[in-house]
Order: structure tokens, then C-alpha cells, then sequence
């Protein structure tokens, strides 16, 4: 009989989606608090950049409150391309989230549904899962602005009938919202900030959209929920828990690749994990520490290529040459005559809309120190090995 093959190990990072289990790495202090925060009534509003792990996060505050006996609807808010299939979608996640097991699909929506003045379909695929919709795209704006009430209302009505009187809703990229009409999210604030039943968990990372959505003077949902930034994780805590799956998987590497990683790039969650997944790769080479951590980054910039070409091609003149600068000069008082001279920017006025430009399309920000970052890491790096140095 011929000896069985063992297979070769599996890379155990991973990036681009959402992580649970083992691969979710420790939040477990982000867990507790928000948790409580929830359960207690308090909502939470969730701010951080693209990719850093919110919504792993959330969904697992999810299931920590479901295994309570806690409801929990979840809507995706950047998947939702109008008013109408908003609609749809919170009617949706409300069945999905607020049914029993042993309640049918049809019970509950003539339970809960059977007020409201545009009546839903029902649809049920082969796989048993039940989606709502109202057709309301077709019963004119008044009926949509009334329908979008009633749902934003039917939480707290549901709350009011469960055993725990309490439900949660966490709408995820929430400020995508504001894209679909102003008066949106106001109409939203008119109607939670009388619910006593009902805990909102809401999640963004577009600061353009932010900023008009929770933090100017005029903003709808200012100051309707307690502000939870999300920051990188724990450089200590995130080194053990990669250097802990490195040593599992079979490849252990050696402690001080781990931090040259994370320093790298600055503990962002997805793009640690992305670097790592390249690292794993190559750890068995023969290697020096900063060999390990350059190939690393070397193999995640020729898998990005095609994404960082996009993004520079996409760049008009003026901001491709405030980007370089940026990496060349650092984002200090760019608007200045002497900074403008050493890096060709031209006028200040074409600076202004270059930044406008790049802050609006989330490649550049300003930190609470003044200073303007690129905001991806390995854009920044690409820019400074193919673009100032014209390595290929």
C-alpha cells in the first residue's frame, strides 16, 4: 500500500474579506466594550480607514450578542445603490435578524409588515433564505420617504414585543447614506432619537462623507452616538498572535520579522496580514531579517500592481505630483513657498484642489498633527520604488 502523501500546510493569513475564528485577531478589549455599550442602549459609532478589520469586529460583537438572545440586524450600507432597494434590504434585514427559528417567513411579515401602506413581496430561493421587497420605486417619493419611516420605526416596535426589550441594528458604511438624498439621514435621526429599545452600531470609513454625516455643526447624526475611532492593534498583541499562527503553520520566523512588519505597516490589520501571507511564503528561505521583510513587501507590491497603476493612472497631474512629493518631502506645510518651489507644485490654489481632490478619494489625509499622509501604505512605497526611484 503506498504511503499517504501529507499535504502541504495551508497559509494561515488571511486579507481582502472578513476574518472570524482563529484568524480574527485579538480585539478582545474593543469586544468587551462594545458589547456592553450595546446591550445597555448606548449607540456606537465606529470610525476607521478601509480594511482595518470593522466589520470582522462587528460581526463578531454580532454573534457574542445573538448567543445572549439578543437580536441583531445587519445592513451593508455601501451595497445599497438607492432609496428603494434600501427599502428592500432593511425590510430584509429585519426578517432575516428578528424572526424566530420556528416562526415562518409569511407569519412574520403579516405579523410586523401588514400596516404599511406599500404592501412587500415575499420571496423565498430554493435555499430557503426570504428576502423582502416593495416595488417602491414605482409608488412615487411621498410613499417612499413614508415607507422608509415605518422601517426605521419598526425596531423599536419589535423591541417592545421581544423578551429582552432589546434589539440591535448596525448599519455598516452607513455614510454612503448621505449619497442617496440629504434629507436621509435626518429623517433617520427624527425617528432613533426617540427609541428606547432599540441600540445602533454605526460604521464608517469615508471621512469626506463622515464629516457632513456625524461631525460638522450641521451634520444629522451629530452627537447621536458615542464615538468608538478604531486604532491599530496592539503592536505586542498583534506580533503573538502572528508569530503564534508563523509557528503552527510549521514556519516559524524570527521575532524581529514579525515587528519589521508591523513597523512597516504601522499594524494596519489587513494590510500586517497581507504582508504576512507574502512572508509566509518565504520564510523557509535563506534570509536576513530585513532580506525576509523587503521580499515580503516586494511580493505584496507585484500582487497590487495592477490596483496601484489604476489609482496613479486615475490621478490627474497636479495630484500624481503632490503624491510624490509627499513621499519625497513629507506633508508638512505644503501650502508654503518654499515647499511648492523644491517639489514643482505650481500655484498654491493648485495644491488646494489637488488635496481637495486626493482627501475626497481617500488616497490622502491630515493627521491631527497637520501633516498630510498617503493613507495606503503600500501605495505610498509603490510611489517611492517605481515613481522617484524608477525601479521596475
Amino acid at each position: 500500500m503506498p504511503a499517504r502523501i501529507k499535504p502541504p500546510p495551508s497559509n494561515p493569513f488571511r486579507f481582502g474579506r472578513i476574518v472570524s475564528g482563529d484568524a480574527f485577531t485579538d480585539r478582545e478589549a474593543d469586544l468587551l466594550v462594545l458589547e456592553r455599550e450595546l446591550r445597555g442602549g448606548q449607540n456606537i459609532l465606529i470610525e476607521a480607514p478601509r480594511r482595518f478589520g470593522k466589520t470582522s469586529l462587528i460581526l463578531e460583537v454580532k454573534r457574542r450578542l445573538q448567543a445572549a438572545g439578543i437580536p441583531v440586524a445587519y445592513l451593508d450600507c455601501m451595497l445599497v445603490p438607492s432609496r428603494a432597494r434600501l427599502a428592500d434590504r432593511l425590510a430584509s434585514a429585519y426578517l432575516d435578524a428578528f424572526r424566530s427559528p420556528a416562526q415562518r417567513a409569511e407569519d412574520w411579515v403579516v405579523q410586523h409588515l401588514k400596516t404599511f401602506r406599500v404592501r412587500p413581496t415575499l420571496t423565498i430561493d430554493d435555499h430557503g433564505h426570504a428576502q423582502l421587497s416593495f416595488e417602491a420605486g414605482s409608488a412615487g417619493t411621498p410613499n417612499l420617504d413614508a415607507l422608509l419611516e415605518q422601517l426605521f420605526e419598526e425596531p423599536e416596535a419589535i423591541a417592545r414585543t421581544s423578551k429582552r426589550k432589546r434589539v440591535v441594528v448596525i448599519l455598516d458604511e452607513f455614510q454612503d447614506l448621505m449619497e442617496l438624498g440629504a434629507t436621509l439621514l435626518r429623517q433617520l435621526r427624527a425617528v432613533i432619537q426617540h427609541q428606547q429599545h432599540v441600540s445602533y452600531a454605526l460604521l464608517g470609513s469615508r471621512q469626506a462623507l463622515l464629516r457632513k454625516a456625524v461631525h460638522e455643526r450641521s451634520a444629522p447624526l451629530l452627537k447621536m452616538a458615542r464615538p468608538y475611532p478604531l486604532g491599530p492593534l496592539p503592536r505586542e498583541d498583534f506580533a503573538a498572535f502572528l508569530m503564534a499562527r508563523f509557528r503552527t503553520s510549521g514556519r516559524p520566523v524570527p521575532k524581529e520579522v514579525v515587528y519589521g512588519l508591523i513597523d512597516f505597516t504601522g499594524a494596519h490589520p489587513n494590510d500586517t496580514q497581507e504582508a504576512a501571507h507574502f512572508l509566509w511564503e518565504v520564510a523557509l528561505l535563506p534570509l536576513t531579517v530585513p532580506e525576509l521583510v523587503a521580499t515580503a513587501v516586494d511580493r505584496v507590491l507585484d500582487a497590487e500592481a495592477a490596483q496601484m497603476t489604476v489609482l496613479w493612472h486615475d490621478s490627474a497631474p497636479a495630484q500624481r505630483n503632490l503624491l510624490v512629493a509627499l513621499v519625497e518631502w513629507g506633508g508638512r506645510n505644503i501650502y508654503s513657498e518654499d515647499y511648492r518651489r523644491r517639489a514643482n507644485l505650481g500655484a498654491a490654489t493648485t495644491v488646494q484642489r489637488a488635496v481637495r481632490t486626493l482627501v475626497e478619494r481617500e488616497l490622502v489625509d491630515l493627521e491631527p498633527s497637520g501633516a498630510y499622509i498617503i493613507k495606503e501604505r503600500f501605495f505610498e512605497e509603490w510611489i517611492r520604488r517605481r515613481v522617484v526611484r524608477g525601479e521596475l
